[in-house]
């Protein structure tokens, strides 16, 4: 039989060719599809058996700027891989609003990692496991032990859910100043907002340097629309290296059951003195986690420890007093920081919350605009969507505040979008109440741009603008449509008429 296929084979191809190759070129390609298609199979199989290869699930997590397919070539264990802030994407992301329909729960789990045993006196290599029992439990994990003495301790209960005190000192903390020349102009700032229902609003920061000298900062928009603004510096200062204080001189910020305790003594001139004693109380779950960029000498840290505050206490403005009961807002930033300038707002509403970002530097290239939301949904708070925006463009211009001799020109108008890779989209406008302007030297070395000695040394004007946000658009396949005050900050060019 094989001896007659071989002879019609080879009468086929001898009569008709072309024929013949293109059915064989067919049938060869056919195969090698199939075998192809096996060993991508096979392959499939034996990464979802190897202990070391983090794959499988419906999600993949992998350190940032990191191809999965790298994990295979020196494995998790001998790379030493991290996910970071963990923490985070649990709490705020698998376990936050947006998924509340679709995620029960969530499980963080170390499977098979290569650890070392000392048994009377040897060491023996060995596979360990680790979870929460309570997380494997709800998810009814391989790891889950049926054991009533396997529950959950204090710190496995912090880490799914710690209490308030806890989160806020752990990622509001103190960060040591890099030595050598390049920290030279190494600055941490903590920084509060704060607004009241008759029209008083204000800055305050805490501008620490290398040397640990505090420069405080105080801006207040009050009632009857007049600026005053407050500095000292101080040299005897507490930094919180270990725990969570901030003493500058008289001045003091504590942070004591989940709630910042602002007190500022007695600045300014008098008839102009001003003294604060403020409880900014962070709503519960909206927060951003610590993160840093660098490029070259320049890094840049920023965390949000409250991105929407309940404020209340007393201002004193000369011999008047103000019943603070309104909303604010803290943040923290740490870095190495010349020739900088930023986009920054905030806005929130009882239902959500908005934060954008963006850091300019020569070294930073191509970079895009950070707008976060956040909201409620099934019981959670948290993030609804991570985006990216382009820069503000600023409109309406119109004449604005008088520094020196010069009245500048400012917008009247902010707007921009943002749009992300799963379908989310905002527009964001920003109509502008009130604007705080300071000339700056942004080419000065220091923390930042310092404040120019006067208007004709400055090359650009910083920007603080208290206005309205009009948001609107899509976070999460549900439509999002809200109207608040908020803050942003921006550099313009100077400009103005004499």
């Amino acid at each position: 039989m094989r001896a007659t296929a071989f002879l019609l084979a080879a009468r086929t191809l001898q009569t008709r060719p072309r024929r013949t190759l293109v059915l064989l070129l067919g049938y060869g390609l056919g195969v090698a599809v199939m075998i192809a298609l096996l060993a991508v199979g096979d392959a499939l199989l034996l990464q979802a058996q190897d202990r070391d290869v983090v794959a499988g699930g419906d999600l993949v997590l992998v350190p940032a700027g990191l191809d999965p397919e790298v994990l295979k070539t020196g494995a998790v264990t001998a790379m030493f891989l991290a996910i970071p802030n963990a923490r985070f994407l649990v709490r705020q992301l698998l376990l936050g609003p947006r998924y509340a329909e679709a995620v029960a729960a969530a499980s963080p789990e170390m499977i098979d990692k290569l650890a070392y045993v000392r048994i009377r006196g040897e060491v023996h290599a060995a596979r360990a496991s680790g979870t929460l029992p309570s997380a494997a439990r709800a998810v009814h994990s391989a790891l889950a032990i049926a054991d009533p003495g396997w529950q959950d301790r204090e710190d496995d209960r912090a880490w799914l859910e710690p209490a308030p005190q806890d989160l806020l000192a752990g990622i509001d903390r103190f960060h040591e100043p890099p030595s050598g020349p390049d920290g030279r102009t190494w600055a941490e700032w903590w920084y509060f907002n704060f607004a009241g229902p008759d029209g008083l609003y204000g800055y305050v920061s805490l501008i620490a340097d290398r040397e640990r000298r505090v420069h405080v900062s105080v801006t207040v928009h009050g009632p009857d629309g007049r600026v005053l603004r407050f500095g000292e510096t101080h040299t005897g200062t507490i930094l919180p290296f270990a725990g969570p204080v901030i003493a500058a001189g008289p001045h003091r910020i504590e942070l004591r059951d989940g709630v910042y305790r602002v007190r500022i003594a007695p600045m300014g001139p008098t008839p102009d003195l001003f003294t604060a004693d403020l409880l900014v109380a962070p709503t519960p779950g909206w927060f951003l986690p610590p993160f840093e960029q660098q490029s070259g000498t320049f890094r840049s840290g920023y965390v949000v420890p409250a991105l929407r505050a309940a404020v209340t206490g007393t201002i004193v403005l000369g011999r008047q007093a103000h019943r603070i009961d309104g909303i604010g807002y803290h943040d923290h930033n740490w870095g190495v920081w010349q020739d900088v300038t930023w986009e920054w707002g905030t806005t929130s509403s009882p239902d959500y919350a908005l934060l954008t970002g963006l850091v300019r530097h020569a070294t930073v290239r191509e970079q895009e605009m950070l707008v976060t939301v956040y909201g409620h949904a099934g019981g959670r708070a948290g993030v609804l969507g991570v985006l990216r925006g382009s820069a503000p463009v600023a409109s309406d211009w119109k004449p604005g505040p008088r520094v020196g001799t010069i009245r500048l020109r400012v917008p009247g108008r902010l707007r921009y979008r943002a749009a992300n890779d799963a379908g989310d989209r905002l527009d964001v406008e920003i109509v502008a109440d009130s604007i705080v302007a300071t000339p700056l030297d942004v080419g000065a070395s220091g923390a930042a741009a310092r404040e120019a000695a006067d208007t004709r040394s400055a090359r650009a004007v910083f920007l603080q603008i208290r206005g309205r946000y009009s948001v609107t658009g899509t976070v999460g396949g549900r439509s999002v449509r809200f109207s608040s005050p908020g803050f942003a900050e921006t550099f313009v060019p100077i400009q103005g008429t004499p």
